[in-house]
């Protein structure tokens, strides 16, 4: 039996009698309403309950004495509960405060939004192969045993105020999205090449100058700009790439439309027969605040 529904069945008798406060009378009969235990106690109980052995023989100042007293134990049975009620609301909002900080800090670290949660941790990623091109292109290979969905960001950033300027602090930025749970069983575990670009050359549209613009930095994140792997920097020491991976490479160039590429590494490992197969160039158009600039391509996964 709960306590409350005891202390209620208690006080069944003064009830009968006529002897309780309103406020003790309307708090028995709101429980016995809410009750089927209780209501089926006062409906058997009916005209013939018996008298309290400690009230019966008392006057009316005892018996509302009495009454008041185990009123005050039923008022503080549910002040404790709803002590306890509150304290489990404060709990809740303190979870969905830590939580809700941590995907704000994903959000507002990688500009990604709710995606973030997707984004492959870099303690997931390892470079398999890497080596330098005869262009200077960086070729890199990148395992995961996790699945991932063919997706990848990458994003070549420039100084405050250089976009559509020379600078020889430009960085590349990686990311890679894991396959989310419906997808999985639909994707490999991870395992593919990326050709970096170093240095991409322009031209402004606004005064015809030349643009020219060096990365010093390639770095892959995860969900947060604290979880970063950096691949290359500046100043590293890196393999020529063997003959196998240059033609990768060169295939590699072809497949995005960098034809250009594609001759120019040709040309720089000696082979003289590709005339027909690389025919026209390509470039894309970038905008900035201060206007536009014409890159060459470096699209899909060449970047």
């Amino acid at each position: 039996m709960k306590k409350e529904c005891a202390v209620v069945q208690d006080l069944l008798v003064l009830y009968e009698d006529d002897v309780l406060k309103e406020e003790s009378r309307r708090m028995v009969e709101e429980h016995i309403q809410g009750c089927e235990e209780c209501m089926q106690v006062y409906e058997n109980a009916g005209k013939e309950l018996p008298a309290m052995e400690a009230v019966s023989g008392s006057s009316r100042e005892e018996q509302e004495t009495a009454a008041n007293q185990v009123m005050k134990r039923l008022m503080k049975m549910s002040s404790q509960r709803i002590v306890g009620g509150l304290l489990l609301i404060v709990l809740i909002i303190l979870i969905i405060i830590t939580v809700g900080g941590n995907i704000y800090d994903n959000v507002t670290e990688t500009n990604w939004g709710l995606s973030a949660v997707y984004l492959l941790p870099t303690e997931d990623i390892s470079v398999e192969e890497l080596y330098t091109l005869k262009s200077g292109d960086i070729y890199c290979r990148l395992k995961s045993d996790k699945k991932v969905n063919a997706w990848q960001f990458m994003d070549w950033g420039t100084p405050e105020g250089k976009l559509l300027e020379s600078t020889d602090d430009a960085v590349k930025e990686l990311r890679i999205r894991e396959a989310e749970p419906w997808e999985r069983k639909n994707c490999d575990a991870y395992d593919s090449v990326f050709i970096f670009t170093l240095e991409r050359h322009g031209t402004s549209e606004k005064d015809g100058s030349s643009i020219v613009q060096r990365c010093r930095e390639i770095n892959i994140y995860g969900k947060t700009k604290k979880d970063k792997l950096t691949i290359w920097e500046k100043g590293q020491i890196v393999k020529e790439a063997p003959e196998e991976v240059e033609k990768e490479a060169i295939q590699k160039y072809v497949e995005n439309g960098q034809m250009a590429k594609a001759v120019r590494e040709c040309e720089m490992m000696g082979w003289d027969d590709y005339e027909e197969i690389f025919e026209g160039f390509y470039s894309s158009v970038i905008q900035g605040d201060e206007g536009e600039g014409v890159f060459e391509l470096e699209g899909g996964s060449v970047m």
